[in-house]
């Protein structure tokens, strides 16, 4: 595995991919979009009546959770017009009973945890089963998926925040880099306790001498987000190529190792794959992340771009280097559902850009943004409201989600 011979590689198909507005398939009509509105709306009111176990038990528990997976493989299929084969990568192949698992695995783990702390973990763990299918795995999740996708946000919550100080972080982030080496390290505190009994997880799982790889990447990812945390930020005088390099790593790393902990030893092709993967799903959290970033004290490749004025160009960089790495899978993996995969990967990506634009309207040129909008399922305007954090209707919906998955009258609901 060699890190540095990927993030030259990305970087150069990341300046030779296209900087011309992308393909993206057929525009919605605004009377579509307004329908599709009406069903999203529709479809919230009845999961949030649906996902309420009080009145449920046993058989007709499990009534429910059929007709809801129903109901939404017609919402998905209606609205973002996912074909049969896609739909059954989604509901047919353990995704929902995967994250299931993971949530009550979380909840085990720590009690404490918030709700909204193992959605984000969730998002590795979805990544994750994308290449189970690929490598022909079941789709589940094991201790040491479990581990490392809940990893990031015990460490990421804490180097975040701004109470701890930067010597501390300096000081845990050493700690933790010698305990994925393998070193023995005695926890500071509760919170460090938990990260390294993550990383037992993973070794009870995968020996160390056996398959060496895997816990190389987890120290590569480790480097890599070290790297960004400490680099990265606006009182820092970095090159455009070093922020390009510090993005594609982080994001290479991170999914080199979702790979590694799936089967222990990649082929040379599917390492470079989950690189690929991994950097552009890392261009698009950047691009989602835009506004947070700017007002904060981190300093990215888009954040710097929309100063610069790069920001539409470095947009369809982003979609056509996805692209480019998806055209090679085919070459990485062989499996019955790889073209399904495929497409429901390559859809993701238009509508996760898409809705990121539209998020970030302010800081886009508005030719650009109405011509994204042309193609987006939604109006701009709906997409902002149902994102906003704020709005009570999404808490409500996450607050059952959770009492449907852990059992409302013994859990009790945290979620800020």
């Amino acid at each position: 595995m060699n890190i540095d011979r990927y993030v030259e590689e990305f970087t150069n198909l990341w300046n030779i991919s296209s900087a011309i507005f992308p393909e993206l398939g057929e525009s919605i009509p605004i009377d579509e979009k307004i329908k599709r509105e009406v069903e999203v709306e529709q479809f919230s009111r009845k999961a949030k009546s649906d996902i309420d176990i009080k009145n449920f038990s046993g058989s007709g528990k499990k009534k429910l959770s059929l007709q809801f997976k129903q109901n939404m493989a017609v919402f998905f299929k209606n609205t973002f017009n996912y074909q049969t084969d896609e739909l059954s990568i989604l509901s047919g192949r353990g995704f929902t009973s995967a994250t299931k698992e993971f949530m009550k695995m979380a909840r085990s783990f720590d009690p404490s945890v918030k709700m909204e702390d193992i959605f984000q973990a969730s998002r590795n763990l979805w990544i994750i089963n994308s290449l189970q299918i690929l490598m022909n795995e079941p789709v589940k999740v094991t201790p040491s998926t479990f581990a490392y996708s809940m990893l990031y946000p015990y460490t990421d919550n804490y180097l975040d925040n701004p109470s701890v100080s930067r010597s501390e972080k300096i000081s845990f982030s050493t700690r933790f880099g010698l305990r994925l080496k393998g070193e023995s390290v005695l926890a500071v505190n509760e919170h460090e306790r938990k990260i390294f009994d993550l990383v037992a997880m993973v070794e009870n799982e995968w020996e160390r001498e056996q398959y060496p790889q895997v816990f190389e990447s987890l120290v590569a990812i480790h480097n890599a987000q070290t790297r960004s945390i400490f680099l990265v930020n606006k009182n820092d005088s970095l090159s455009d190529n070093e922020l390009l390099s510090i993005c594609i790593e982080k994001g290479g790393t991170s999914v080199l190792a979702d790979g590694f902990l799936i089967k222990g030893n990649l082929t040379r092709e599917q390492e470079w794959f989950c690189f690929g993967f991994g950097a552009f799903l890392q261009f698009i959290d950047d691009i989602q992340d835009l506004k947070e970033d700017s007002d904060g004290e981190l300093e990215t490749l888009f954040t710097r771009a929309s100063v610069t004025r790069q920001l539409e160009e470095f947009t369809n960089r982003t979609i056509s280097f996805s692209d480019a790495v998806l055209k090679n899978i085919n070459y990485c993996f062989v499996s019955d559902d790889l073209e399904a995969v495929k497409r429901l990967m390559a859809k993701s990506v238009l509508f996760m850009v898409n809705e990121a634009v539209g998020m970030n309207d302010c800081f886009y040129q508005k030719q650009y943004v109405d011509a994204f909008e042309r193609y987006s399922p939604f109006r701009y305007s709906f997409v902002k409201k149902r994102r906003n954090n704020f709005d009570p209707n999404r808490i409500s919906l996450m607050k059952k989600i959770e009492g449907f998955v852990f059992e409302e009258d013994k859990i009790a609901f945290e979620v800020s």
